[in-house]
């Protein structure tokens, strides 16, 4: 009996540990980023209730690699995604070092997670593990500007993943 308690327990363990951030969340809308021939990503986002309202807690966007893409193309992409956007905070710099040092090169098949927590800070998850955490509201808000914004560099995937278009 002690055996089948210890196995049960050990099992709820990992189960738990290879859980994912968007298994109690509804989708909210999906997306396909494609540049001229080639498809760069699958995109999702979820909400507790398969609604955007803002960038809030429970809020969670995935995004499934067809491509490989080196860690530091990403970054550098995020800095002119945020510049296009006219978006600036002092911290910038500091965060892209500390997304430098979660984010792996992704590969064809990879998925990158973020979940918003309570205090709005955003959890990283690299094919369903948990890589890091950025504990800082404004970078939340200015990263997922990136896909949210209604001055997104791409408005019908943002259209799409906040559930205006089909």
């Amino acid at each position: 009996m002690k055996y089948f308690s210890v196995l049960l327990a050990g099992l709820l363990l990992a189960s738990q540990a290879h859980s994912t951030p968007i298994q109690n969340l509804d989708r909210v809308g999906s997306a396909t980023l494609k540049v001229w021939f080639w498809t760069i990503y699958d995109s999702r986002l979820y909400s507790p209730d398969g609604r955007f309202d803002g960038i809030e807690p429970g809020l969670a966007l995935e995004l499934d690699y067809k491509r490989d893409i080196k860690a530091a193309e990403l970054i550098q992409r995020t800095r002119e995604e945020w510049k296009k956007l006219g978006l600036s905070h002092a911290d910038q710099d500091a965060w892209l070092d500390r997304l430098a040092a979660l984010w792996p090169d992704i590969r064809d098949g990879d998925e990158l997670v973020l979940e918003v927590g309570e205090n709005l800070n955003s959890r990283f998850y690299y094919n369903g593990e948990l890589i890091g955490e950025l504990a800082d509201a404004k970078f939340t808000e200015q990263f997922l500007a990136i896909w949210l914004s209604e001055r997104s560099s791409y408005p019908r995937l943002r259209d799409q993943l906040v559930g205006l278009r089909n």
